[in-house]
Formats: structure tokens, sequence, C-alpha cells
């Protein structure tokens, strides 16, 4: 059995530009989690669109044997139909949105991301967070690991550390995370997909306490985990988005 509990915010913001959706289908579930870049403009649009057509292409072909091609195909696809958005007198419009999508068939995870939102398992009270987030920080950590900047360039770059290198709708996406081979779940393995709002407010051992917190309901997890996001943080809350799955 698979159980799905989806959670969304707005914050302190003007208006919500996450898009969180889900859906289950027997022993099959589908979950995917977009942060529309307001800096861009029409983050909202962005996050909708890409969100919803992966959602909708899935239950297409949810029979499709290679899940990581088909993960791969569709954000490539979803980053230039961001890309090609057009205002109503039919001019490109400048749009953007990170993603995290998970798929579980037959016992198995895929996933696959760009940008900062993020996916975490909890097994056994232990939580990893699985991907990478795609800024300029990851950049930098790398740059100096290879002895390629000193560490005066690497603290003097860090204030802008936080800037996206990968998302969709950025035309030619390069840089995708994701699982080539599954990855076997095991009974009561929980999977959070966060939008950053959440993983800026709440350390990775405050997640794994709420997760831990409502046994199997978890749309009531969910909640708990966007509403401490939004407690928790003392100045402007991002919008904040939140899917729990339980297998």
């Amino acid at each position: 059995m698979i159980r799905m509990g989806i959670s969304s915010i707005v914050g302190t913001r003007k208006g919500q530009e996450d898009t969180a959706c889900g859906r289950i289908k027997g022993e099959k579930a589908i979950a995917i989690v977009c942060d529309g870049m307001g800096g861009l403009g029409h983050g909202a649009k962005a996050s909708q669109l890409a969100a919803e057509r992966l959602l909708e292409a899935y239950f297409c072909r949810e029979d499709c044997l290679d899940v990581p091609a088909f993960l791969r195909d569709q954000l490539h696809l979803a980053d230039e139909q961001v890309h090609q958005l057009r205002d109503a007198k039919g001019r490109r419009i400048r749009a953007g949105t990170t993603i995290i999508a998970v798929i579980i068939q037959n016992g198995v995870l895929y996933w696959a991301a760009a940008g900062d939102s993020k996916l975490y398992i909890l097994r056994d009270g232990e939580i990893l967070a699985v991907n990478r987030e795609h800024n300029y920080q990851l950049t930098l950590d790398t740059l100096l690991a290879q002895g390629r900047i000193t560490r005066a360039v690497y603290e003097k770059e860090a204030e802008r550390a936080g800037a996206l290198t990968s998302y969709l709708g950025m035309g030619g996406l390069k840089l995708i995370d994701q699982n080539r081979y599954p990855f076997e779940l095991q009974k009561n393995d929980m999977m959070l997909l966060s939008s950053d709002g959440l993983h800026r407010s709440l350390s990775q051992e405050e997640i794994a306490q709420i997760l831990m917190s409502g046994g199997a309901e978890v749309q009531r997890i969910a909640e708990r985990l966007t509403a401490a996001a939004l407690g928790g943080k003392k100045s402007g809350q991002d919008n904040t988005s939140a899917i729990v799955i339980q297998y």
C-alpha cells in the first residue's frame, strides 16, 4: 500500500508559486514538487506547467519500462516548454522552476531533480537527503575541491551561493540528478519531496522527527511540516510545499 499527503502554504509571500501534486493508482504512484522562480517572473505558470504535464504524461505511459529515460526525457521537454512560454502578445517570457519528481512502480523508487527542491528518504529512523542542490554553492565546492580556486575566492563568492545553476526554463538543460538503477523500497519507508521553503527553515533532524511523529497519517505529517516551517522562521517565509509518501 502507498499513502500520500500533500501540503502547500504561501508563507509570507504575496502569491503561491509552488506546485505540488501526486497520484496513486494501485501499487503505482507519482509525486512532483515544482518551485517557480519568482525572480524571473511567471513562477506560478512555470511550476504548474511542468508539474501537470509530467503527471499527465506518466499516466498516458504508466507501463513504460525505462522509467529513468522517461523522467530524463520529460524534464528536458518541460525545460523547453517553460523556456518557450509566451505572453498574450506572443513575446517569450522569462520563467523558470525547480523540480523534484518520484515514481514508484513494482516496489521500487525512481527520482529526478533539477534545481534545489529536495527528496528525503526515511528508513528505520535514519534520514537521507538524496539529491544535490543545483546552485552556485555546488560549483564553488567543486572548484575548491579541485584546487581551481583559493579559499579567499571561495569565501568572497559565497554570498551568491544560493543562485541556481540548473532549473526548468533555462533552455538546453544540462544538469539533472537522478537514479539510474531502481531503489528497492522496504515496508514503512517514508519519502519527502520539498521545496526549499521547507529545508531552509527546518534542520534535517527536525524534519526526521516530524516524519516519525504521525504514524500512517501522512496528510497530517505533511501539514505539520509546512506549519513548522512557518512557525520556525523569525522573518519572511517562502512558499513551502511538502509531499509525504509512506510505502
